[in-house]
């Protein structure tokens, strides 16, 4: 693996690049660098510490196949690395649904639609004992049906879970049977998401489109600054949001839900420079959840003198107690910073037009534009930022390539956050990025939509939503339409679990960096041909070196086989 040799995109994040040299502050990219070379056996899956008799490995090369203690040989433990991402992410989405749901049910918001938010608790609660629930319901009848008939539609959370965790500890599965049993923990974290953000609306409402200002020009030198790390309960955000009402505390966000109607929290930065933040002195408090947050923060806020608050912690007492806490602390921290040292706010931020909704997009016209030819298709761009890439920059060149030549691109999550830090989110900059065909549907549907529409936070659900109402409006299953996924800069397992379910809807999906599976030729075969006699798509796990434009043809071509 090469140095990377520029390390971010983002002019503010590049802005402290050197202070951080020259202080010996470690940052990520630092302690990529550290890392080289990495274990070759780790990257291509091809290693196992899943009992106590190892660690083992096996090797890569096709005349041989060494095996561990137990017996599993390289195609075992490289679709065991697939299983256990997608696991791992599949989890991180029960976490948020069950932490939610406990809040609501212990009654620590009053709801904005009362009976809807009953019927949703119920639904969920049902889901979880036996995988009956009216949000899986809403995909087509054929996929629906497939998903039942290959037995990977989750047959209760809790069930279906547990049972893909045992296949790490052994068993004479297949790598097919194994990969089968990592789509349906897909589905269950699919499930999980979608009425995450159904339960999300009927409780504070929907957010619709707005304005959101990102970048480093968002943080505010004459008061307190809060900055909500990672994805944590939506409950103790809005009583933070609540507490902080009326007094002088700015309330900002990395790697977490902009939208909690009537709420609204401009992004710092995304995940990449997330530790960067911290280094301007006008932090005043940092509150942490567990999901994207990289543990390095503690060091960085130590360092600078920022006070940590972790939601993800025993006896947690009250949610409204714990936010006053939190607003009051925020508020000293401020006057004693003020006091005591400078503040190094680079004025750079950007204006994003945020959080659509399916109810703000005229499907038909979409439709419409994609049979008159004036778009070339659709492509969803996801995920968050990888050291190994420099920040931003796939997404924001695989994005410009997909626009200039007609593309329909929308986004969520942080990927969202990357483009909007480059213009690509505000309207009134789209007609310098699309073609002639993408800013004629643009326009069409409305003066405020800007390049890229996105679709909201990565915790609701409203990519699934899309290409449901798509195939409802264009009369086709979802594997027909010319739709294509992108992971330019992936990171986190629920990024891997997100784009196996997309796959699982017959949706061809592009990831990068490779996933560590590449050890193993029938995993890589099972995510490629398995995967498009199964379901109508492939897991493209490209290995190869290329460029961004490169990638973006890839894609562009795939998009043209539909």
């Amino acid at each position: 693996m090469e140095f990377v040799q520029r390390k971010t995109a983002d002019s503010a994040v590049e802005h402290f690049l050197r202070e951080a040299e020259e202080k010996g502050v470690s940052l990520v990219w630092d302690r990529y660098e550290d890392s080289l070379p990495q274990c070759g056996f780790c990257e291509t899956g091809l290693n196992c510490r899943d009992c106590l008799q190892g660690p083992c490995i096996s090797h890569p090369f096709r005349d041989q196949n060494k095996v561990g203690v137990c017996g599993k040989d390289k195609d075992v433990l490289g679709v065991h690395s697939f299983l256990r991402l997608v696991l791992q992410g599949a989890m991180g989405y029960l976490d948020q649904l069950s932490d939610f749901v406990r809040g609501v049910g212990a009654g620590e918001v009053s709801p904005k639609r009362r009976e809807e938010t009953k019927r949703i608790l119920k639904e969920i609660r049902s889901f979880l004992e036996d995988g009956a629930t009216d949000a899986m319901k809403r995909f087509p009848q054929n996929l629906f049906e497939t998903w039942k008939k290959m037995d990977i539609y989750p047959d209760g959370m809790g069930r279906a879970l547990f049972k893909v965790s045992q296949k790490l500890d052994g068993g004479t599965g297949t790598v097919e049977d194994t990969l089968l049993w990592a789509f349906k923990a897909a589905l269950a974290g699919c499930a999980a998401q979608i009425l995450q953000g159904r339960l999300k609306t009927a409780v504070f409402g929907e957010p619709g489109a707005s304005e959101v200002e990102v970048n480093f020009g968002t943080l505010q030198k004459d008061t307190a600054n809060i900055i909500l790390y990672g994805h944590f309960s939506p409950l103790l955000k809005r009583r933070i949001a609540e507490a902080a009402k009326g007094k002088k505390v700015n309330i900002l966000g990395v790697c977490t839900d902009p939208f909690l109607p009537p709420y609204t929290f401009p992004a710092v930065t995304n995940y990449g420079s997330q530790e960067v933040p911290l280094m301007t002195g006008a932090v005043s408090l940092v509150v942490a959840g567990d999901q994207c947050v990289n543990p390095s923060l503690m060091e960085l806020a130590s360092l600078y003198k920022v006070g940590v608050v972790s939601t993800e912690i025993l006896n947690r007492g009250k949610v409204s107690d714990l936010a006053r806490k939190i607003v009051e602390r925020a508020q000293e921290e401020y006057h004693t910073r003020r006091e005591k040292g400078s503040m190094d706010i680079p004025g750079i931020k950007e204006s994003a037009v945020m959080g659509f909704s399916i109810k703000d997009l005229t499907l038909k016209k979409v439709v419409e534009a994609l049979g008159q030819g004036k778009i070339k298709g659709i492509v969803l761009l996801a995920g968050c930022n990888n050291v190994k890439f420099t920040q931003d920059q796939e997404i924001i060149s695989i994005a410009r390539t997909l626009l200039r030549n007609d593309v329909f691109c929308l986004s969520e999550g942080c990927a969202s956050v990357s483009l909007a830090k480059y213009g690509l989110l505000n309207p009134k900059q789209r007609e310098a990025s699309c073609g002639k065909g993408l800013l004629s549907l643009l326009s069409s549907l409305g003066k405020n939509f800007p390049a890229v529409v996105d679709l909201g936070s990565c915790e609701n659900g409203t990519v699934s939503d899309f290409l449901i109402s798509l195939a409802n409006t264009g009369k086709k299953a979802i594997r027909e339409l010319p739709v294509v996924a992108c992971f330019p800069e992936a990171n986190r397992a629920k990024a891997v679990v997100r784009a196996a379910w997309t796959v699982a809807m017959g949706i061809p999906t592009y990831f990068w960096p490779f996933l560590p599976v590449t050890g193993s030729r029938k995993t890589m075969d099972g995510l490629a041909t398995f995967c498009e006699e199964r379901f109508g798509a492939r897991l493209h796990v490209v290995t190869q070196k290329m460029e961004s434009t490169e990638k973006a043809r890839m894609v562009m071509e795939s998009l043209g086989r539909r």
